[in-house]
């Protein structure tokens, strides 16, 4: 999209020609201006597109300037380091620096449409970015654009459901005798999370000073996550950090079942209060290799392929169909409403499906 610029050229006593062009604001809220001059008006049309580009390629005139865009992408920006855990802001901030500040910090405010935005979405969605990415990026322009008052509802693309994996009941079984056979810190953390549905962020943040053996609970408080360094004169493109977890709700306490408390008791001698549980030390496993120690566990057993998560999913399913309500289980998974609990994490397996089909009997025989 072409930028539109309308220059008003002044002449000036002595034959100086001048255009002054809009930079930033004053205390009082009222426009800021500068000028460019030159000798000719080739000469100060020249001058002030130098001016302009060069302002253009610092973000200067972005930052500074009501009328466009990139003005309210850095003012929101701004608003969302306060308001946002360093997490979700280094997302935000990635997202924003890679896919939206190029197509859209130049653009006037007048000059954005809908029709522009809908071709943003297409070239995103033809370069294979998955609709979920997508939408994420679209979320946060709309947050942008209405933060700048400019109404437009931008259209998200439709997400794929994802197939949820469970572990079958036999399969379940025989994981968990592999890992109470080679019981130790880091294949208890699996068990556990098949009797506690915990996220692996959140497991392999988990210290002994948030487990309480003699009251069978655990607080789950904080969660290890791994996000983008965005720190251009470091060579890692990612760091580690260990924060709150996602959201309000999924700070929350887990009632230990009486079967775990003696392996747990097994495990906690010669410990600290900041040992990890999944560690055995003061030092964290990060979550991409606790999970490639998981993924071993399965490979060996001939388990084909399932995700972390899956073991969230099971625990789930299985709380349900031993009779665990929805607003129970929703709050032991941390989730913010019953709803989530049941659109996602419980599934009846097929078996059940089975066993609810006979149980119909036909009214005339």
């Amino acid at each position: 999209m072409k930028e539109e610029r309308t220059e008003k050229i002044y002449v000036r006593k002595g034959g100086k020609y001048e255009i002054r062009y809009h930079y930033g604001y004053k205390d009082d809220g009222t426009p800021n201006y500068k000028s460019v001059y030159g000798g000719s008006e080739r000469e100060v049309v020249d001058n002030y597109n130098q001016v302009i580009n060069d302002l253009m390629e610092k973000s200067d005139l972005l930052i500074y300037d009501k009328t466009y865009i990139g003005y309210d992408i850095n003012s929101w920006l701004n608003n969302a380091k306060i308001k946002n855990k360093k997490s979700t802001y280094s997302n935000y901030q990635y997202i924003i620096k890679a896919r939206i500040i190029p197509k859209f910090a130049r653009i006037k405010k007048k000059s954005i449409s809908l029709e522009f935005i809908n071709k943003f979405t297409s070239e995103l969605l033809s370069e294979g970015l998955m609709e979920k990415t997508v939408k994420d990026i679209l979320i946060i322009l709309q947050q942008i654009l209405k933060y700048g008052d400019i109404n437009i509802k931008i259209p998200m693309p439709k997400i794929p459901k994802n197939e949820i994996l469970i572990f079958k009941k036999d399969e379940q079984t025989k994981l968990e005798e592999e890992l109470l056979k080679n019981l130790n810190e880091k294949t208890f953390g699996i068990y556990f999370c098949l009797y506690t549905g915990l996220r692996i962020g959140e497991l392999c943040a988990l210290q002994w000073k948030n487990i309480d053996l003699k009251n069978k609970k655990i607080k789950v408080k904080k969660t290890l996550i791994r996000i983008k360094n965005l720190d251009e004169n470091s060579r890692k493109k990612t760091i580690i950090i260990i924060d709150e977890p996602k959201s309000l709700s999924s700070i929350r306490e887990i009632p230990i079942p009486d079967f775990l408390i003696p392996l747990m008791n097994r495990l906690s001698k010669n410990i600290t209060s900041d040992t990890f549980l999944v560690s055995g030390t003061e030092n964290f496993i990060e979550t991409r290799t606790y999970f490639n120690k998981y993924k071993k566990i399965l490979n060996k057993l001939d388990l084909g392929v399932y995700n972390f998560h899956a073991l969230r999913h099971t625990f789930a399913t299985r709380c349900v169909e031993s009779g665990c309500d929805p607003k129970t289980l929703s709050e032991i998974l941390g989730h913010s409403s019953v709803k989530i609990t049941l659109e996602r994490y419980v599934h009846p397996n097929y078996e059940n499906k089975v066993i609810m089909m006979n149980q119909l009997k036909p009214l005339y025989m």
